[in-house]
């Protein structure tokens, strides 16, 4: 290839990029506007709408990828996107919590556990109803064990409660211990080094599990409403979790109102 064929080339790069950038710009103006104008929005409607104004495709998605990398657009589930981002929901555990986890470790270091106080409900709940308990997920095998364990410095452990042994013996205002077994697929995050349970967890385990029987009903439902209202909650997690308990025709129910 000659010199003047490679210029030419170049000439034709530089041009296309020129275009590009200036798509770009115009569009993000166009995406800027849009939005302004709705709470969220879908990437499939906008697509539309933007064809209609002349801006191709491949020229919408770059711009959203590089509004929400500058941070002026959030993705707020999949193929979902507002102007106003929401906060992600973070608990840090406090330092008995720590101490409690790191010394279980120790005891099971290859173990698939979970770690998370009461009190990390609270900023989900309607009416305030005081959690003071601690509660520990193992591995089903493990549960026993563990229980046996704490039960031998405190008297006030629990192995898996009913909702009957809930409502009659255990006060959740007073500090106390909840073994659970931890279910397999069960979304973690890690906080100070300590495995604790993600939103979309709590979520679903709240729907599912007798110890939480005072949040279910109307309470569960302000749970779910105040999540996607204050909160980043990953819609793909959620379900799949959702599914591995059986209850994805429910949380699919209970989140449509709340989802585009």
């Amino acid at each position: 290839m000659n010199h003047f064929a490679i210029f030419c080339q170049f000439i034709e790069i530089l041009t296309f990029y020129s275009y590009l950038c200036a798509a770009m710009t115009s569009c993000e103006k166009y995406i800027i506007e849009y939005s302004s104008k709705k709470d969220a929005f879908r990437a499939a409607n906008l697509l539309l709408d933007a064809a209609y104004s002349g801006f191709t495709e491949t020229t919408v998605n770059w711009t959203l990828h590089k509004l929400t990398v500058e941070g002026k657009l959030f993705r707020t589930g999949r193929g979902v996107y507002s102007v106003q981002g929401k906060q992600e929901f973070r608990n840090e555990p406090g330092e008995n919590l720590i101490t409690l986890a790191k010394e279980i470790n120790k005891i099971y270091p290859s173990a698939k556990t979970c770690y998370y106080n009461g009190t990390i409900l609270s900023p989900l709940l309607h009416h305030l109803a005081y959690n003071a308990v601690t509660y520990i997920e193992v591995p089903r095998e493990l549960t026993e064990i563990l229980f046996h364990r704490l039960k031998e410095t405190s008297d006030k452990v629990w192995l898996k409660p009913s909702r009957e042994v809930m409502q009659n013996y255990i006060d959740l205002s007073q500090p106390g211990i909840i073994i659970k077994s931890i279910i397999s697929g069960s979304p973690i995050t890690v906080e100070s080094g300590i495995p604790m349970p993600t939103l979309e967890k709590l979520l679903v385990d709240t729907l599912c599990d007798e110890d939480f029987n005072y949040l279910q009903g109307g309470e569960w439902q302000y749970m779910i409403e105040n999540a996607f209202s204050l909160f980043t909650v990953n819609q793909s997690r959620l379900l799949r979790y959702a599914g591995r308990r059986g209850k994805l025709q429910e949380i699919t129910a209970a989140i449509k109102p709340y989802i585009l």
